[in-house]
């Protein structure tokens, strides 16, 4: 009696366990996004233009009242001493070298990139769109809007993660 349930037993581990490793490599294939859910998403692009925002939403907003005239802004766009293109090559230096970061849309037309990062500790990714506006040729502003679309965060949260995104671009156009 004990031989046939330590069989049995046995038996649906191997099973289970070849059924993980089945579902492991149809997901690295690039497999089971009905099964698991794609890496695309619904998110909507951002328009600075027509963004309404409040201070009631956890975000952290950075940008001119004259660009997003409908949005509660916690601060100007920040200015740099770069041209719009060397601020880009900072800003896609800087997503493609952090882990924890992925580009998920970006629009060459409007210069607007859509990052997701994802810190350890944080069970659902934040959103983080930048947009890099020309001043005058030789200098540039950079709009940046952090939220999380689903999930619990707090403003203070996405102040820190702009804050700690502005240090590395800076430090990034410093070389």
């Amino acid at each position: 009696m004990f031989e046939k349930f330590r069989s049995a037993a046995i038996g649906v581990s191997v099973f289970v366990i070849l059924l993980g490793i089945g579902a492991y490599m149809m997901v690295q294939m690039g497999g089971g996004d009905k099964l698991f859910g794609g890496k695309g998403g619904s998110l909507p692009p951002v328009d600075f233009a027509t963004l309404e925002r409040s201070f009631d939403e956890p975000s952290f907003l950075l940008c001119d009242r004259d660009i997003c005239p409908n949005a509660e802004v916690d601060g100007p766009a920040p200015r740099f001493e770069a041209k719009a293109q060397t601020l880009r090559l900072a800003i896609v230096d800087f997503a493609d070298n952090m882990p924890t970061v992925r580009t998920f849309r970006f629009d060459p037309a409007n210069n607007q990139f859509d990052f997701t990062e994802r810190l350890p500790g944080e069970s659902l990714p934040s959103v983080i769109t930048v947009q890099i506006r020309d001043i005058d040729g030789y200098s540039s502003a950079l709009m940046v809007y952090s939220r999380t679309p689903v999930g619990d965060s707090a403003a203070e949260e996405h102040e820190e993660r702009v804050t700690r995104w502005l240090r590395m671009i800076e430090s990034r156009l410093a070389r």
